[in-house]
């Protein structure tokens, strides 16, 4: 036996034993259902102090893009509306709460620092900046019930009790077609009193 054929030889055993493994390995990996990953639900968590809270496997969602790498892959639109809405608000709720803050500082101290005949301004800025405060809260309050409201569209997607919804129309008088005429049925005129044969 020369030495081609004494490696040419284990090479042809092992294409004619080791290929039907390797080829059934090969067609599991593929034949496998992937399928979406299994969901976890969010927990929910309410103190007195903090509000609501929201966590995941003990670790807890603190900032938006953690909601949004959960809820985004959904492709749910009633979902994400509801989380963008929330993030809408809530820094809506930012912007008039600092504007809020700022006023009624100035106007506190304003009324602190001036003497009683120029505190009327002040007085004007202190309630205008608590009504701007009152207001950012709010706003903040609206983000927390559409966060929950998509958390728990989120959960219920993960117990297997909801289905994706799409997208609303944009406008709905598309819906409607006002644009063709409306055909009347045609109806039996004075002069065409015959009757149909059967």
């Amino acid at each position: 036996m020369n030495s081609i054929q004494k490696t040419v030889i284990p090479f042809l055993v092992f294409l004619v034993v080791g290929f039907p493994f390797l080829s059934g390995a090969a067609e599991n990996s593929f034949d496998s259902p992937s399928g979406p990953a299994k969901l976890k639900p969010i927990d929910i968590h309410y103190t007195t102090l903090a509000g609501l809270s929201y966590s995941i496997n003990d670790e807890f969602l603190l900032n938006d893009k953690d909601f949004e790498a959960l809820i985004f892959p959904l492709n749910d639109y009633e979902a994400i509306r509801l989380l963008k809405r929330s993030e809408s608000s809530d820094s809506t709720g930012e912007i008039f709460k600092i504007i809020g803050a700022a006023g009624l500082l100035t106007g506190v101290t304003g009324l602190l620092a001036s003497p009683s005949s120029q505190r009327t301004p002040f007085w004007i800025t202190a309630i205008g900046g608590g009504i701007s405060f009152d207001i950012g809260g709010f706003f903040q309050t609206e983000a927390q019930t559409t966060k929950f409201g998509s958390v728990e569209r989120y959960n219920r997607f993960a117990r297997g009790e909801e289905q994706v919804l799409p997208q609303a129309p944009q406008d709905e008088k598309a819906l409607l077609n006002f644009d063709q005429p409306v055909k009347t049925p045609i109806t039996n005129k004075p002069g065409n009193n015959k009757e149909s044969s059967p």
